[in-house]
């Protein structure tokens, strides 16, 4: 009997380690939602807006200096073979750093940032305070950084690179004025200062190299198709090459909205300032193309747009309040206070048949790291007019005659031996004017006269001939 107790008793503690795991298992598969962030090429990083989830859409860096990030990682080693890191920047972007350190379990994780550290590598002082950190909605997070690691960086001048594909999982991060608080969050109570959830992870802003997709324990999660008229971002030009100042130039892009598809924005991606700026602003205005870009650039404007007080390396999305259909457009940028610019885009990438000109001259050097908004079909679009006929203008001809139906000559009648009558024929002689302008006696009426007075000389001599012969 008691051994039959035993079995009960140790049947009934499995049992109860068993179910007591389950919750365990269950967290650990159903960490909610996630992003994974992948990399696409070298230094793949983002900028991200404050959630509305926490207490507050902007940060106070005097205060807050705590965060809680957590992770999973995918991918450990860069093209060296030294260990990813991650890292903040503050915005606008600036050095030094603030680096995170991974633990590559590929299980879950929570690491415990100090917000005031930086990577020692650099010799700098933090700038996490009110006097550096004035765009205090959003934050740069470099989720793979392959040679920023504080005590394993390069020494020998070798820079590590990402490999395309590689990735890391992030379910949230969130910042804290406590150390204990960053600490006891778990993602679901003690609503933190500030927060990056998963809606504001998925909205990549300045991306640079960088994808992200939604990820549940079930795996990938497919993206809901977006209503019809919800705009599409389409890369026109990669990014490759050094930024360039608008400063002082006019900058136009002259491009073509394909057929079915309509006009929604232009987007110069991670638009640079050259550092935090009070006053970096940029205007610009869009035109229909008509004739060649001088002609276009000298009509009427379809819309203006205004960038002020512009985040340094975040999007410029230039929404010009129209929505316009197929055909080519040309954008006109100006920039006259604060440095702005855009990025070098891909030469040979360049999409949508699109041409940079600076200063109206057409330049085949450099081209900016940009996108397009578009909408699939062209009912939202408005009408544009026909713009002047594209032809090159001549000297205006004048007026061409109108043809004049006339009779066909008369074609000369052949000789034959029927004698000619001897009908006179009216004709009009110049020479029969008198000094006045007026014209004398008619040809025939001559003619009658003349035969007139033949008659009558013939009938004269008649009768003197017959008197003679009576005699």
């Amino acid at each position: 009997m008691l051994k039959k107790v035993s079995i009960l008793v140790a049947v009934i503690l499995a049992v109860t380690m068993l179910l007591s795991a389950v919750p365990a298992f269950a967290a650990e598969a159903e960490e909610e939602q996630y992003v994974r962030f992948t990399a696409t090429g070298n230094d793949p990083y983002a900028t991200f807006s404050y959630s509305s989830e926490g207490n507050n859409k902007k940060i106070d860096p005097d205060t807050v200096t705590w965060a809680a990030i957590r992770y999973k990682t995918g991918s450990q080693y860069d093209s060296t073979g030294v260990e990813y890191t991650a890292q903040f920047y503050i915005s606008p972007a600036a050095e030094p750093c603030i680096p995170i350190r991974y633990n590559f379990s590929g299980k879950w994780e929570t690491a415990i940032v100090d917000m005031t550290s930086v990577s020692t590598v650099t010799e700098l002082d933090s700038i996490w305070s009110s006097d550096r950190y004035t765009a205090t909605g959003t934050i740069r997070f470099d989720p793979l950084e392959p040679d920023r690691d504080p005590e394993n960086t390069a020494s020998d001048g070798i820079s590590g690179q990402v490999n395309p594909d590689d990735y890391i999982d992030i379910a949230w991060i969130a910042f804290f004025e406590k150390e204990d608080d960053a600490k006891a969050y778990t993602g679901k109570e003690n609503t933190p200062y500030c927060l990056l959830d998963v809606d504001s992870l998925m909205g990549l802003t300045g991306a640079n190299n960088l994808k992200a997709d939604l990820y549940d324990a079930a795996g990938y999660v497919e993206p809901t198709a977006p209503p019809a008229d919800t705009p599409v971002k389409y890369p026109v030009s990669p990014r490759s090459m050094d930024p360039q100042q608008f400063n002082g130039k006019s900058v136009g892009i002259e491009f073509v909205v394909p057929e079915g598809k309509s006009f929604k924005a232009f987007i110069l991606d991670a638009a640079p300032t050259w550092g935090g700026q009070a006053n970096s602003n940029l205007d610009a205005a869009i035109y229909a193309w008509n004739r060649d870009y001088d002609t276009t650039v000298s009509g009427k404007e379809l819309g203006t747009f205004r960038e002020e007080e512009h985040v340094d390396n975040t999007d410029i999305t230039m929404d010009f309040g129209v929505i316009l259909p197929p055909g080519k457009y040309v954008i006109v940028m100006t920039a006259e206070d604060d440095p702005i610019g855009a990025w070098g885009g891909t030469l040979d990438e360049i999409d949508f048949e699109a041409i940079l000109y600076f200063d109206d001259d057409e330049n085949d050097s450099w081209f900016p790291y940009s996108s397009i908004l578009l909408i699939e079909g062209t009912e939202h679009a408005i009408e544009i007019a026909t713009p002047e006929p594209t032809s090159v203008p001549t000297e205006k001809p004048t007026a061409a005659p109108t043809e004049v139906v006339t009779a066909a000559p008369a074609t000369p009648a052949p000789a034959t031996d029927v004698p000619a009558t001897d009908a006179p024929v009216k004709t009009e002689d110049a020479g029969n004017k008198d000094n006045t302008g007026n014209k004398g006696l008619p040809t025939g009426a001559i003619i009658g006269i003349v035969a007139a007075a033949v008659v009558v000389a013939a009938v004269v001599v008649g009768i003197v001939i017959a008197k003679s012969k009576k005699k």
